[in-house]
């Protein structure tokens, strides 16, 4: 219509942006961490639970998908792909959230320095509660889930929706198995931090502070969660 304003359609910044992020979030840390600690930050473990590793494998497969369709995307045409053109301000608001997600994602990595994991690991790991986890428990995936958040505004497709809608349930997931590892590894000390910080944004998600569990079928259960 007359007067409108085009919309914008991603090139190939949206794959050089997208792998940027994951050499950034996934592929440095990893080799910076086995280079200062030597210890291998992946872990994965055939004991962990089927929905845990189901959802680490999808989590995976479908980040390579994320990548697969950031090439089709940037080096073909977007509209081929069902990408819709948006304007420039969803698109500018898309990319100040990916800016905004990466750096949270590798400011909360460098926080937690040695104790960075990619997984659930059983090697004792300290408990980090400073610098970005004053506010998040998770804020890795907080910055992960803005970033995807930013690649959904950037480059909108049923495609985009559905993989970052995988992702993040993904994310969801690993999250709950991860608490349950650390309230059993770190006791009271992570139940009272849970009880005062955030999972992922301040103040939402926080998990109720109670007694120690003095049985076995008490400790299964599932902690309350303060909204």
């Amino acid at each position: 219509m007359p007067g409108m304003m085009p919309g914008m359609m991603p090139g190939v910044e949206l794959p050089l942006a997208v792998c940027g992020y994951l050499a950034i979030a996934l592929i440095w840390p990893t080799w910076s961490t086995w280079r200062r600690s030597g210890v291998w930050p992946v872990v994965f473990h055939r004991e962990a639970a089927p929905l845990q590793r189901a959802a680490g494998l999808i989590f995976a497969v479908v980040l390579l998908g994320l990548v697969g369709w950031s090439l089709r995307i940037g080096l073909g045409d977007p509209a081929e792909q069902g990408v819709v053109a948006v304007p420039v301000a969803i698109c500018g608001t898309g990319w100040l959230l990916v800016a905004a997600g990466t750096v949270i994602t590798r400011s909360a990595q460098v926080t937690m320095g040695r104790s960075w994991r990619i997984g659930i690991d059983d090697r004792p790991t300290e408990l980090v509660t400073h610098g970005p986890f004053r506010w998040s428990r998770n804020p890795i995936f907080a910055g992960m889930t803005l970033t995807l958040g930013g690649f959904l505004l950037v480059a909108p497709s049923l495609a985009s929706l559905c993989l970052v809608a995988v992702l993040v349930a993904s994310i969801q997931v690993q999250v709950r198995f991860e608490e349950l590892h650390l309230l059993a590894r770190q006791g009271d000390a992570y139940r009272r931090y849970a009880a005062r910080v955030g999972r992922f944004v301040p103040w939402w998600g926080r998990i109720g502070s109670s007694p120690r569990p003095t049985s076995e079928a008490d400790s299964s259960r599932t902690p309350e969660v303060v909204k």
